[in-house]
């Protein structure tokens, strides 16, 4: 079964088992990844007949707030609630699934009337999107990107660079012991395509246009059979503190 096929199946069930089927990760940085439902994927050896008619046909959407001067945010699809906790900065709302069709998504400040951003989003059925909630400089803006990657083997590791800085200007990627960058001239809001990366240890670095070192990851230990986003989030003109440019890996799905 291809990866998109079962990652549909897994929370077609988990939404119709669940009773809130919205899973809200906290903070995740480098040392502390975050992992979209690894605990829903382990289960798969288990379940029952993934072809029941009874499965309502989903959509499944990951929402990201890269925004630093957002408040925390709660967000809303057609009038019904999404996240019931505030949705921070740097935070990640894991994969849930989504009735497929033309969705009114809000994003306001927690607990108010008041909309920061709405947009309408169409949704396919049995079709993996990720939200990236941005900061421009006359407010925010919501990217809708569908997230494809290839069926995950232990020989290789997936990576995409997710571009949220509104100031660090067009960057490259690239990773340890290679001559050439994983990708160059990615600008702000650009989300690339997932890459082939050796599994290992390795360190990812960024790079603004005329070569200066801007970030880098230190050591990390990327592993087969797993796909993920790297973010550059943050300011460039911020030296310290929470709105520093950063770089936050997120898993997005593993084969086990």
């Amino acid at each position: 079964m291809k990866w998109h096929t079962r990652l549909a199946h897994v929370f077609k069930l988990n939404l119709l088992q669940m009773k809130n089927p919205f899973q809200l990760l906290s903070r995740q940085t480098l040392g502390k990844l975050g992992l979209l439902a690894g605990t829903v994927v382990l289960a798969t050896a288990c379940l029952p007949e993934l072809n029941s008619a009874d499965l309502p046909p989903a959509a499944f959407v990951s929402v990201y707030n890269g925004a630093p001067d957002a408040p925390g945010v709660q967000i809303s699809a057609n009038s019904n609630l999404v996240n019931p906790v505030p949705l921070n900065y740097s935070e990640w709302l894991a994969y849930s699934a989504f009735y497929p069709g033309k969705r009114d998504f809000r994003f306001a400040s927690f607990n108010s009337a008041t909309s920061l951003l709405e947009r309408e989003f169409e949704l396919k059925a049995d079709t993996v999107y990720s939200v990236f909630l941005v900061e421009e400089v006359d407010g925010y803006e919501a990217i809708l990107t569908q997230d494809q990657w290839e069926d995950p083997t232990a020989a290789e590791a997936q990576l995409r660079l997710v571009h949220l800085s509104p100031d660090a200007g067009a960057v490259s990627l690239e990773v340890s012991g290679s001559a050439t960058p994983v990708l160059s001239q990615a600008e702000f809001k650009s989300i690339s395509d997932f890459s082939s990366l050796s599994p290992g240890s390795t360190t990812l670095t960024i790079k603004s246009a005329d070569g200066e070192n801007l970030i880098s990851t230190g050591t990390l230990e990327l592993k087969g059979n797993r796909v993920y986003t790297l973010i550059l989030r943050g300011l460039k003109s911020e030296a310290s503190g929470s709105k520093k440019l950063d770089l936050q890996l997120i898993t997005n799905y593993i084969d086990f």
